[in-house]
């Protein structure tokens, strides 16, 4: 607690409570007004991209971002024993009643932000294709493991739960990278020698703890980035239950793309993200080889997510071809 105050000292701040939210994070009030104070994640090497979020923010007046104060030496921070903190103001969190709306509203937030910051170049095809490169090769292997692996689970005679799950997914895996592939391939179409390509200013951990009344908090991964990051993040932290929800994620990206117009290439991007099989192989690659001591319900349930997660992949590239595609292929 002595550290809280040492430390809010240096916002001229001297508080009449101070109530613990988290192990990082304190509410604190003066008697007037509540602010957080965090004890921040941020280390010598990334503090300077965080402020660089900040300048943005001022220069291009995006509300969106929830600001921090000043210290007394007029800094966006105080370092005490090694930890950076920082205070804004405090933003309560109503409990959510509407879903559909939240989302909606996180991502309007987040079309604010990506649009007033948006950086637009053009970049050449083969520099692209070049960039993927690693990943396109990643997307190979990832087919030839879940080939190894369907192969040596059904030549068992009796296979775990986890193994028979797999096998179930298996056809619905392949079909997945084959479309992340046909994706990547009309990012960097052939015919095209430049692409018109954005950046912006990407949180690149959105999620609803991240999202309070109109602000996103939390910016210490913060950086120029394209919007798909942001968008495909976001997508998976609401996916992976039995009751996703879906149809509401398609209605509220429609009300993003008013904002932020996204071309189809962009939006491939957003479905290249999604469709990345990584985090289906690491729980595949934990049972594999035994580096887990999670239980087999655990592990079942981790695998069944992933695949969920995919399933709505899947799901949003069919939705992008039907609502966008299809209109930009028809003629004038």
């Amino acid at each position: 607690m002595n550290i809280w105050k040492k430390v809010l000292e240096a916002y001229h701040i001297y508080p009449v409570s101070i109530e613990k939210q988290t192990e990082r994070v304190v509410k604190v009030f003066d008697g007037m007004q509540e602010y957080a104070l965090k004890r921040s994640f941020l280390t010598e090497q990334t503090i300077e991209d965080w402020q660089h979020v900040y300048h943005i923010a001022r220069e291009k007046n995006v509300t969106e971002i929830l600001p921090v104060y000043l210290t007394r030496d007029n800094t966006f921070f105080h370092k005490e024993e090694n930890f950076y903190y920082y205070l804004t103001p405090w933003i309560d969190s109503p409990e959510m009643t509407d879903s559909a709306y939240h989302i909606e509203r996180t991502l309007q937030t987040l079309a604010q932000i990506h649009k007033k910051t948006r950086q637009t170049s053009r970049i050449k095809s083969e520099h692209l294709k070049a960039s993927f490169q690693g990943f396109s090769n990643f997307c190979e292997q990832s087919l030839e493991q879940f080939q190894v692996r369907v192969t040596d689970y059904e030549s068992r005679k009796y296979m775990s739960p986890f193994e028979l799950l797999y096998c179930t997914h298996y056809k619905g895996l392949c079909h997945a990278v084959s479309l992340l592939q046909e994706k990547l391939e009309q990012i960097y179409g052939e015919e095209e020698t430049e692409i018109l390509w954005s950046a912006s200013l990407c949180h690149q951990r959105v999620d609803d703890t991240h999202s309070k009344g109109g602000y996103l908090i939390n910016w210490e991964a913060g950086s120029l980035e394209h919007p798909a990051r942001d968008l495909s993040h976001y997508f998976r932290t609401l996916t992976g239950a039995y009751n996703q929800p879906e149809k509401t994620i398609q209605q509220a990206f429609t009300v993003y793309q008013k904002t932020n117009h996204l071309t189809v290439k962009e939006m491939q991007l957003i479905s290249v993200y999604l469709l990345n099989p990584s985090s289906y192989l690491s729980v595949l690659k934990n049972y594999t080889e035994r580096r887990t001591k999670k239980s087999m319900v655990t592990q079942v349930k981790e695998l069944q997510q992933q695949f969920r997660r995919l399933e709505f992949a899947m799901n949003w590239v069919e939705f992008i071809q039907e609502t966008y595609e299809s209109k930009e292929e028809q003629p004038d």
